[in-house]
C-alpha cells in the first residue's frame, strides 16, 4: 500500500468521483490514477469504487468506511512533514493561512509584515474566501490554518479557537442626515438606500437578520462581496453601509464618517480554525500569538493549551 494510492482515492472523492478532474488535481493523468486504485483494491480484497463501464459512481460499504481512515493516514504523514521540516528547515517552511477579505485587507497586513521579518525562512500563502470555505480548506488540509467569522459549516474535525469581538458601525458620506441621529435605529436606517455585503458571508448575514427580527425591510440598492468595493459606492453617495468597524480607514476614508451601530447589530467573533490533531510547528504558534494583542489574547492563549497536546503527541512519536 502507497500513500499515493490513498490520494488518488481520497482525490476521486474530493471531486465527486469525476477522474478527470481528479486528474487535474492531482498533475496526473486518468489511466494513472486507474491503475493505482486497481492495485490498492487488489491488495486490500475488496472494491472501494462503485463501478458502471468508464464511470465511477461512489463509494462501495468497504470504501466508505476505509477512506476516513485514508484521510487520517494522509494528514498523520503531512504531520510528519511539517515536524520534518521545522527541524531541518531544508528549502523554508509553508504556512498558508485561509481567511476573509475583511481580515486579509484590516486585521492582517501589520501582523503579516512582523511575522515575515521574524521568519524569512517560512513562504506565506494568503487564500482568501468565505468562511464556508476556510472551513473546507482547513479540513481537507489545503491551509494550515483559518482566520474568520462565525461559519455555518462547524466541521467536528475542527477547532475553533474563538477571540475578542468585533463590533459594527454605521458608513455614510459626510454630511448624510444619519450622522446627526443622537442614536441610530433600525428604522431610521430603513429609510435609506443601503449598500450590504453579499448575504453569503457573515457580515451581510448578520445586518440583514437585524433588520429581519425588528420587522423592518431595508431599501437594499447594491451587495458586494468585500468592504472596499461597499465603502467605494457609499463614497459616490448611493446608499450607506454597515460593516465592522475596523474597515474604517481615518486617513483613507476622508470622504465617509462613522456611527457606532453596536447596539443594533450583534458582534463578530473572530475564529482561528484548527484541524484536530493537527502538529503546531513553531511559526504557527508565532503567528498566532501575533494576532492576540489585536484580539484577546488569555482567551486564545488558554485554547492553544488545549489544543497544544496533539503538539505534545506528535513530537514524542
Amino acid at each position: 500500500m502507497k500513500l499515493q494510492q490513498l490520494r488518488y482515492l481520497c482525490g476521486v472523492v474530493q471531486e465527486s468521483f469525476s477522474m478527470s478532474r481528479a486528474a487535474k488535481a492531482l498533475g496526473t493523468s486518468q489511466p494513472a490514477i486507474s491503475k493505482q486504485l486497481r492495485l490498492l483494491e487488489q491488495e486490500l480484497g475488496v472494491d472501494l469504487l462503485i463501478r458502471r463501464g468508464n464511470r465511477i459512481l461512489g463509494l462501495t460499504a468497504p470504501g466508505e468506511a476505509i477512506i476516513e481512515s485514508a484521510r487520517r493516514t494522509l494528514w498523520e504523514a503531512e504531520n510528519l512533514r511539517r515536524i520534518t521540516t521545522e527541524f531541518t528547515q531544508e528549502g523554508g517552511a509553508r504556512l498558508v493561512i485561509a481567511t476573509t477579505h475583511m481580515y486579509a485587507r484590516y486585521v492582517l497586513p501589520p501582523v503579516i509584515k512582523a511575522f515575515v521579518e521574524a521568519h524569512p525562512q517560512v513562504r506565506l500563502t494568503l487564500r482568501q474566501g468565505i468562511p464556508s470555505m476556510i472551513a473546507a480548506w482547513v479540513a481537507a488540509g489545503e491551509a494550515d490554518l483559518g482566520i474568520t467569522g462565525r461559519s455555518e459549516d462547524m466541521r467536528d474535525e475542527l477547532v475553533f479557537l474563538p477571540c475578542a469581538a468585533l463590533n459594527r458601525s454605521l458608513f455614510a458620506p459626510q454630511g448624510h442626515p444619519l450622522l446627526r441621529e443622537k442614536r441610530l435605529t433600525l428604522k431610521r436606517i430603513a429609510e435609506f438606500p443601503l449598500i450590504t455585503l453579499d448575504a453569503d458571508t457573515e457580515g451581510g448575514r448578520t445586518v440583514l437578520r437585524a433588520f429581519e427580527a425588528a420587522g423592518l425591510k431595508p431599501n437594499v440598492v447594491l451587495t458586494a462581496i468585500d468592504a472596499d468595493v461597499v465603502k467605494a459606492y457609499v463614497e459616490t453617495g448611493l446608499g450607506v453601509a454597515v460593516l465592522m468597524s475596523i474597515a474604517y480607514e481615518r486617513t483613507r476614508d476622508r470622504a465617509l464618517r462613522i456611527v457606532d451601530a453596536a447596539h443594533l447589530f450583534e458582534p463578530t467573533i473572530p475564529q482561528i480554525l484548527l484541524r484536530q490533531g493537527q502538529y503546531l510547528s513553531g511559526s504557527m504558534y508565532d503567528f498566532m500569538r501575533r494576532l492576540t494583542p489585536q484580539w484577546n489574547r488569555p482567551a486564545v492563549e488558554a485554547a492553544l493549551r488545549v489544543v497544544a497536546r496533539s503538539r505534545g503527541r506528535a513530537r514524542a512519536a
